[in-house]
């Protein structure tokens, strides 16, 4: 008998709708209409605005035409990549259409107003759909990750951190993991050995991504960002957290998404029709579409550190300490692989084993 991940308990999505409350910002709608106002889009009712539900970690209010995300924290700017999706891709692809962006110039936040897109989230009916109108969206959104490789950088780093930039991406990643392995060592959010552990793993073969070409990259791509009419794809939404990276990371979501989809409505009403689900039937598009990105050289040692810092860093937000620990182990005992047959056994490993 399997036991049950803590994840899929009903203690931990209370515990992650809890967090979701106490972390994400909320503003009155009234906030909202001024913040249109202020950016030339005037005689909006506050009453016909309202909050976005699904799976939202940023303030969202949606209007009858219009979307508008609000941020008031001066350190941490979020919405630049949308706007550069927008102005590069806006004309060519479905993708965010931004309006407006202000970063605490014309009024008191970091503010993206879009162009509110027509269509369905897949979050909402993808379960209602045929396997192969499944597909036949899938290859649009793989469209949309093509297009978005063709925006290149000279450096490498996160698109909404303008100001620190890194020349190589193992760089990058070396940085990022050290600062979330500090914050968990101050915080005691687990135990010394382990994390001495997972460190010297990740710092002994990071460099696999000293040498890459680095593009624009979505890294949060999965059915709640993708809105459709049928098996028409209308808008591929929320590049906030967008990379200046190689391409081989675009996969990460990608195979979370069609690995483990209930990962991404943790907390949320959705979780339970998602529970224990996958959308293994994409895998043979995603080698059709995307063949050069699985025939990279390292892939499942790449794919595997991606997974490892990724993992790190949620562990340093400190969602949930039982999770804490639960993802500890799993890093250990999945994840630290020695030998390259090791990482059949590891989640994206398990993943692409599939094909």
């Amino acid at each position: 008998m399997t036991e049950e991940k803590y994840t899929d308990s009903d203690k931990y999505q209370q515990e992650i709708a809890a967090q979701y409350k106490e972390r994400v910002a909320k503003f009155s709608t009234k906030e909202a209409a001024e913040v249109l106002d202020a950016l030339g889009f005037a005689g909006i009712d506050p009453d016909s605005l309202q909050e976005a539900s699904a799976g939202n970690v940023h303030a969202t209010y949606v209007g009858q035409d219009l979307v508008v995300k609000l941020n008031k924290d001066r350190d941490e700017v979020n919405y630049l990549p949308d706007k550069l999706a927008s102005d590069r891709l806006g004309a060519e692809a479905p993708v965010v259409k931004v309006l407006a962006y202000d970063n605490f110039e014309r009024t008191d936040f970091e503010a993206l107003v879009m162009e509110r897109a027509p269509g369905t989230m897949l979050l909402d009916d993808i379960f209602e759909m045929d396997s192969e109108s499944q597909k036949q969206l899938f290859r649009q959104v793989l469209d949309v990750v093509k297009k978005l490789e063709t925006i290149e950088f000279n450096d490498f780093g996160q698109i909404n951190q303008p100001n620190e930039n890194y020349s190589t991406f193992s760089e990058f990643l070396s940085t990022s993991f050290a600062r979330n392995i500090e914050t968990i060592r101050r915080d005691k959010l687990a135990i010394d050995e382990d994390i001495e552990q997972i460190e010297q793993y990740f710092m002994d073969r990071v460099n696999l991504f000293a040498d890459e070409k680095s593009v624009f990259v979505h890294t949060d791509l999965h059915m709640g960002n993708i809105l459709h009419d049928r098996e028409k794809l209308t808008a591929v939404l929320d590049f906030d957290g967008a990379l200046k990276a190689p391409a081989i990371t675009a996969l990460t979501s990608l195979l979370g998404f069609i690995g483990n989809p209930s990962q991404y409505v943790e907390g949320t009403k959705d979780f339970p029709k998602y529970k224990g689900k996958n959308f293994l039937n994409l895998l043979p598009v995603l080698r059709a579409e995307l063949p050069e990105l699985l025939k990279e050289p390292n892939l499942f040692q790449k794919l595997n550190l991606l997974y490892v810092e990724s993992a790190v860093s949620w562990i340093s937000q400190n969602w949930s300490s039982d999770w804490n620990k639960e993802m500890v182990r799993d890093l250990i005992k999945n994840e630290l692989s020695e030998t390259d047959l090791d990482l059949d056994r590891t989640f994206y490993g398990r993943t692409l084993g599939s094909i």
